[in-house]
């Protein structure tokens, strides 16, 4: 009788920092594999500027390592870049198990220019988790079949959670669930996972308001996502991201107009090449980050990746109000070159300044590019929810943050004069008390209406039997709102009826609809600007148990008992 053949998991990656979405894939890897490995990486050869390899090893062995899974220091004390095929083959050799290298989807699409592929592909067959907007095509998906590379697709999706996000919300000072308590602990003491801090800290010593830092904020999230589904840098992409209207305060720009050669670049872009002077001097960016943040509001002829990755972030961010926003971020998911022709086309129409060499430039060598494809039209809205395990976003800045406080606070709110521009902070402030503090100088706000939005939802909640309500207050602890009410549900269809019941009665009471609902079938968020609602399967709310992360011990209410 033949001996059954063991089937080896390996997982690599940079693990910066090890989180939740890594955590779901490896206890989903040992319910289907016989064993799982886990590898940190020295340094990935497609990413920069990660944290301290022993660090992380140290972090992944604390959250990964079990019976089943081991944490491999191989590539960490192999020191050097790390590449798939080296690893593959060190434990190919070592046993003669069936080697299945984990993959999120969206490596398929540069898969083809890793290192050495045509020996991986020999060694190992790729296990892929579909991860949300990075499904691939089916020219893809032929192309790797003829170049005799193994696929095997996961039968469970991944998180909506990424590396990059967990850092660009740290140094905004914007919270999130994303990370487990022990590693934030951890990251926090040794000052881990934090590349950007000083960047935003640059923000405010250069005199950038509030509404501005949004933006800002918005763009590097914009920006992780597209440098990932365009094959960029995704650290240079958010630092540029990060800095690109730097220069944006009316003081930058008296300031260096004689420093910096601002030929070619009308009045309403000379902050772009200043900001790129500015990211130079006190800084030392590379010099492509330098061009990116200089070429944001322009762009050029024969733009490099990242140029467009940041020129179509700052376009693209959600929080722009123009007509046609959806289908441009439609088009950035459909094909980059269209979609960089036809934001160089719309932004020219919108604009009131005088005409831009540059900008025409730009416009006439897309349509070489793009010849004769023509731009599509925007899909039909689906009316069905998108299938996978979509995380809603926790601690994320709306796109319409003003808008959503003013909509939640209804008549509660009054403008505040000579209250507009952001201070300084002092030396390691905490950034989420200082974003808070220049929301709360744009408006005199009454706690007791939000507060009674909080109650109605809970009290909505517990009439339709959900279960375990809690209604955390938040105030001074971050700007994202002022109470999350959370509650558990016994099964997925209770999760989904809930929100129903919700809605109704806040729209009935208080005249208010969601701003955004974060809608997955185990847990579904309702963004009311003020208040988010939280209702959960109770496996998932014991997974993740937000309620710890911001209880003080003071303010958390239970509704219901």
């Amino acid at each position: 009788m033949k001996n059954k053949i063991t089937k080896t998991a390996i997982f690599g990656g940079s693990f910066d920092p090890p989180h939740f979405g890594h955590i779901d894939i490896v206890k989903n890897l040992e319910k289907r594999f016989d064993k799982v490995i886990v590898v940190p990486s020295f340094v990935s050869p497609f990413k920069t500027g990660a944290s301290d390899a022993s660090a992380r090893l140290r972090l992944c062995k604390k959250v990964f390592a079990s019976d089943k899974t081991e944490v491999s220091r191989y590539e960490v004390a192999k020191k050097g870049v790390s590449y798939s095929v080296d690893t593959a083959a060190y434990y190919a050799k070592k046993s003669d198990d069936a080697l299945y290298w984990v993959i999120g989807s969206e490596e398929l699409y540069r898969l083809c220019d890793w290192h050495d592929i045509d020996r991986l592909k020999t060694l190992v067959t790729f296990y892929v988790v579909n991860r949300p907007n990075f499904a691939p095509g089916d020219s893809l998906l032929k192309d790797l079949k003829k170049r005799k590379i193994k696929i095997k697709f996961a039968n469970f999706d991944g998180l909506d959670i990424s590396s990059a996000r967990i850092k660009i919300d740290k140094a905004f000072g914007m919270p999130n669930a994303f990370v487990p308590s022990d590693v934030r602990a951890f990251a926090d003491k040794n000052g881990l996972f934090d590349p950007y801090s000083d960047y935003v800290r640059g923000l405010y010593s250069h005199g950038l308001r509030y509404d501005r830092i949004l933006h800002i904020y918005r763009t590097a999230l914009r920006g992780a996502y597209l440098a990932k589904k365009y094959g960029a840098s995704v650290d240079k992409a958010v630092t540029a991201c990060i800095l690109h209207d730097i220069a944006k305060s009316d003081d930058d720009a008296d300031k260096y107009k004689n420093v910096v050669d601002l030929s070619g670049f009308p009045p309403p872009t000379m902050h772009s090449p200043i900001g790129a002077y500015i990211a130079k001097r006190e800084y030392g960016v590379p010099d492509d980050v330098a061009h990116a943040i200089a070429v944001h509001t322009t762009a050029c002829e024969d733009m490099s990746v990242l140029d467009e990755v940041v020129y179509l972030a700052d376009k693209t961010e959600d929080g722009r109000k123009y007509a046609s926003l959806e289908l441009m971020r439609y088009l950035c998911d459909y094909d980059k070159n269209i979609a960089m022709l036809a934001a160089l086309k719309e932004i020219k129409k919108l604009s009131a300044s005088e005409a831009c060499a540059m900008s025409d430039d730009a416009i006439a060598y897309y349509e070489l590019v793009c010849g004769d494809a023509e731009i599509p039209q925007l899909p039909p809205r689906e009316q069905s929810q998108p299938s996978g395990k979509n995380l809603p976003v926790l601690g994320e800045v709306k796109s319409k943050s003003v808008g959503l406080v003013r909509q939640a606070r209804s008549k509660a709110v009054a403008p505040v004069a000579g209250k507009d521009v952001a201070t300084v902070p002092e030396k390691n402030t905490d950034l989420s008390v200082v974003l808070r503090g220049h929301c709360e100088s744009m408006f005199v706000s009454s706690g007791d209406a939000i507060k009674d939005i909080a109650l109605a939802a809970a009290d909505a909640l517990n009439a339709h039997k959900a279960h375990d309500i809690k209604i955390v207050g938040l105030d001074g602890k971050t700007i994202v709102a002022d109470y999350f009410v959370i509650a558990s549900a016994t099964s997925t269809t209770a999760v989904k009826a809930l929100m129903g019941y919700v809605e109704d009665r806040l729209k009935k009471q208080f005249n208010i609809d969601p701003a955004k609902r974060d809608v997955d079938k185990e847990w579904i968020a309702l963004d009311y600007g003020g208040v988010i609602i939280h209702i959960f399967t109770d496996k998932t709310r014991e997974f993740y148990n937000i309620e710890r992360l911001w209880s003080d011990g003071t303010n958390v209410e239970r509704f219901g008992d």
